[in-house]
């Protein structure tokens, strides 16, 4: 055997057998090894100090001893570390911690400037809007209530405190939508560009990069759109194409990305989300066929699933295409989720009047889930 630089290494791992504190080390090393065997990966130090405290031999331990003694097995390699972020309640402790911070999808007027000011000093991630549709009317449609004055505010004050990467999450296939719609996505995608580069230069954090996805809207059971048609991957491709096109006419198109989510997947979801009984055999004719990690786009196959619908007689256009009449039976009419149909059906006719309906808070629509007694219904009352 050639000997190398690579045997010649300290094995640092066994350093804690031979210095002073090893008696302190070998019984900690010994307590994580009984706890892998249990299949428990992990300890909070604090559970290391209470184990040990329970042996007369550590009588006079202490936490200050226990943080130096799981630091020092640490840095030799005996144990990792790792950040429990269920235990960080606070941005403050975030970012004593040294973790990034990545704020969610949020409604863009409940975006705070306050929150803006408490993660601007922590590593910046991109943050995520979502307009859900490029026009104040579709935007009405679906009830999202939210202006593009709003709109552009919540990215101004994004771009202010530091941010210069913003993902922008819209859906096409919505009812009621026009071309003006689509084009409309690229259009307020331009309007966020725009305002960061209303930013003086030497105040810029570099170049803006916004990222506009557009996933395809799928009708669902219990929600005021459940009677809506769905578009079909012809009619849904040919939609991101408008876009696309669309963004390619912006002034500040190199800083703005579009993209969109797999047409046949969403197809599926609608067979799914609106099937009866009947489409239980196609599920399980695709799963004979080797439909099992779907959720995987690497493993989902849609031919396997296109030949399970054809080989049990599945009419797509009856499940997909179709708008439903309000009066007619659905397959989950028997499920009760508190809110009525009657107030399903009163917000469907409200869209398509591009009416808005308040939020809970603001003002009870009496949809029905007060009766089961709690939830926003209930909030500040007692």
């Amino acid at each position: 055997m050639r000997i190398n630089e690579t045997l010649k290494k300290p094995m640092l791992e066994a350093k804690y057998l031979n210095v002073d504190n090893t008696d302190r080390y070998r019984p900690i090393i010994r307590l994580f090894y009984l706890n892998y065997e249990k299949l428990k990966y992990w300890i909070y130090q604090e559970e290391v100090y209470e184990e040990l405290k329970e042996d007369p031999y550590f009588q006079d331990y202490t936490p200050e001893q226990c943080q130096q003694d799981l630091t020092a097995l640490t840095a030799w390699g005996n144990l990792i570390t790792t950040q429990d972020t269920r235990r960080v309640t606070t941005i403050e402790e975030f970012k004593n911690k040294g973790v990034n911070i990545s704020l969610p999808s949020l409604r863009i007027d409940a975006f705070s400037l306050d929150v803006m000011s408490k993660v601007q000093d922590v590593r910046k991630s991109s943050l995520t809007f979502a307009p859900e549709a490029g026009s104040q009317r579709l935007r009405n449609v679906i009830n999202k209530g939210l202006t593009e004055e709003v709109i552009l505010k919540g990215a101004s004050m994004a771009f202010e405190g530091g941010w210069n990467r913003v993902k922008l999450y819209f859906m096409l296939g919505l009812p009621t939508e026009t071309v003006e719609d689509m084009e409309g996505i690229a259009e307020l995608s331009e309007k966020v560009a725009e305002v960061y580069y209303r930013i003086p230069k030497d105040q810029r954090n570099g170049k803006v990069q916004i990222v506009a996805s557009s996933s395809f809207f799928v009708p669902k059971p219990f929600t005021p759109f459940q009677w809506a048609s769905m578009n079909t991957k012809e009619e849904f491709l040919g939609k991101a194409r408008i876009v696309n096109a669309k963004m390619k006419e912006m002034l500040n198109k190199k800083s703005i990305k579009y993209n969109w989510h797999e047409a046949d997947v969403s197809v599926l979801e609608g067979l799914l989300a609106r099937g009866d009984r009947r489409v239980a055999k196609t599920i399980l004719a695709a799963y004979k066929s080797g439909c099992i990690y779907d959720a995987w786009s690497e493993t989902f196959d849609n031919s396997k699933w296109e030949k399970a619908i054809k080989d049990t007689d599945i009419d797509m256009n009856f499940y997909i295409s179709r708008e439903r009449d309000v009066d007619e039976l659905l397959p989950w009419d028997f499920i009760d989720i508190g809110v009525t149909k009657a107030f399903l059906k009163n917000e469907w006719k409200r869209a398509k009047e591009e009416t808005v309906t308040p939020n809970c808070r603001m003002k009870c629509a009496g949809c029905g889930a007060a009766r089961f007694g709690g939830g926003v219904c209930f909030e500040n009352k007692n």
